[in-house]
């Protein structure tokens, strides 16, 4: 066998041996979103904010970037969007997926509040009884094939209300250069408190293109059934200082201590629960990634022989006419 022939085969031998498919990041050049909630909403000295969002070509965080996303007491869809992000990355595209529970990795001010993560960043961004959309735009010149999102999980190993009603979202809509497109969505718990929501079916959309996410609030979780029983169910508007019916204290339906759970999260529903109504409160997400397919090496060795096939067959000819 000639020396090229034979270097040839043992290429094509090696390559054969490694048959696993590789996917590579496409870096996100910005995004756009309204900025998440905070203490007005009565999260406790915890604020989810988008803390490091930073416009491009600029050193400094975003004006917005520390500010409440809705300044409202009860923020929801239709309230007017009070931090908007424009033209810059922060959290979301940071690299750094949270594991822990949202609560371990938040603070105030955009640094972690206690624990063994005192000091380093927060993690999560979040939004209270909101649905929200964010616009990617992507470096160019590649192929999406599919979109990932870590985000807070609901954790049914918990009791009672100590999940702090947050959950994944139940549905992700795509949008591609404002056009609905259909995706598959597959759910991975990664652990008791971390959830990857992925995106795919959809083929190769380029990255050229603006991607749309809005995220859905899914239907009311245990904790979220449990706070309405213990503090919602029993309120009172003829008495609304009688607590007795509930259990610590009753959450109102108006007024300064209001939570907004009766309408925002139940439905309005009043009496008996149908949680089927109802929508669980917060989504938390740290960060989101898009994903262009690479070919298998089996893809490339296949293209190879199939030029050099070609190679072969257009030498043949050319041998063959000449010997005519």
């Amino acid at each position: 066998m000639p020396f090229r022939s034979g270097l040839l085969l043992a290429f094509l031998i090696a390559a054969l041996g490694s048959t696993g498919a590789s996917a590579g990041l496409v870096n996100v050049a910005s995004y756009d979103m309204n900025n998440g909630n905070g203490t007005t909403q009565f999260t406790f000295g915890y604020d989810y904010f988008d803390f490091s969002y930073t416009k491009n070509g600029q050193a400094t965080p975003d004006f917005y970037a520390n500010k409440n996303g809705s300044n409202q007491t009860i923020p929801n869809n239709a309230a007017p969007k009070d931090a908007p992000l424009t033209g810059g990355t922060g959290k979301l595209t940071d690299g750094l997926i949270a594991t822990q529970v949202y609560s371990l990795v938040s603070g105030a001010n955009g640094a972690i509040s206690s624990g063994a993560f005192a000091g380093q960043p927060t993690q999560y961004v979040g939004w209270k009884y909101q649905d929200p959309t964010i616009a990617f735009h992507l470096a160019g010149g590649q192929f999406v094939n599919s979109i990932a999102l870590y985000v807070a999980a609901f954790n049914p190993a918990a009791p009672g209300e100590t999940n702090g009603l947050v959950a994944a979202p139940n549905e992700v809509l795509l949008d591609v250069n404002g056009q609905p497109v259909s995706a598959s969505l597959t759910v991975t718990s990664l652990n008791a408190f971390t959830q990857m929501l992925t995106l795919s079916g959809f083929g190769s959309l380029s990255s050229d293109s603006l991607f749309s996410l809005t995220l859905k609030r899914g239907p009311l979780q245990q904790d979220g059934i449990d706070y309405y029983n213990n503090h919602v169910k029993g309120f009172d508007p003829a008495n609304p200082n009688d607590s007795s019916k509930c259990v610590g204290f009753c959450d109102p339906d108006t007024g300064p201590f209001a939570s907004g759970f009766r309408v925002e999260a139940a439905g309005g529903q009043t009496g008996d629960l149908d949680p089927s109504l109802g929508l669980e409160p917060w989504i938390m997400v740290s960060e989101v990634q898009f994903t262009a397919a690479v070919p298998e090496p089996s893809t490339w060795i296949m293209m190879i022989a199939g030029f050099l096939g070609l190679g072969f067959l257009a030498r043949r000819r050319r041998f063959a006419l000449l010997s005519a």
